[in-house]
């Protein structure tokens, strides 16, 4: 089955910061016409019921999806206690293309809670939604870091650890 990303228009104006979360999103209600009652819409019989269908996720930019910098706290938070720094979205897409491999987020947007289980300083810029945690696969910390760095982005390497932490 073949998905296809698309932005309702509402989301391609400023596609890169959450109203709401995922979770919330739902299909705008279709107008019903006056004295007609609301009929599901008609279902192929090739074709899945309408409550299993798949959702396209919600692109920050054109490589990766909102979720990837979404708070991983076991429910401190909604998952957005602010919203990413679209700055900090388009320089991470610059460095993904720049290396034409993908680049995983492994920490993006974080709660206080979750800040401080992961040992995070108080003054994380991860807090305000201008820091990220990503590795490439194949692509070593020192390259990568260089990279983030020919983005304009400032840039913490942890070799040890392989990866690298990012900042506007």
């Amino acid at each position: 089955m073949l998905f296809l990303k698309s932005l309702s228009p509402k989301r391609a104006e400023n596609p890169i910061i959450p109203e709401t979360s995922p979770a919330e999103e739902t299909e705008p209600a279709t107008p019903e016409k006056p004295g007609e009652p609301a009929m599901p819409p008609p279902q192929d019989s090739d074709s899945a019921p309408a409550s299993t269908e798949e959702k396209a996720p919600l692109m920050a930019t054109p490589h990766f999806a909102m979720a990837e910098y979404q708070c991983d706290c076991t429910g401190y938070c909604d998952g957005w206690p602010c919203a990413m720094a679209p700055e900090l979205l388009e320089k991470i897409e610059a460095l993904r293309c720049s290396f034409g491999r993908p680049v995983i987020i492994t920490s993006g947007v974080r709660c206080a809670a979750r800040n401080e289980e992961v040992g995070g300083v108080s003054w994380s810029f991860h807090k305000r939604g201008c820091a990220a945690d990503l590795y490439c696969p194949g692509v070593s910390v020192g390259d990568l870091a260089a990279g983030a760095k020919d983005c304009g982005l400032n840039v913490l390497p942890y070799y040890s650890s392989g990866y690298i932490h990012v900042e506007i």
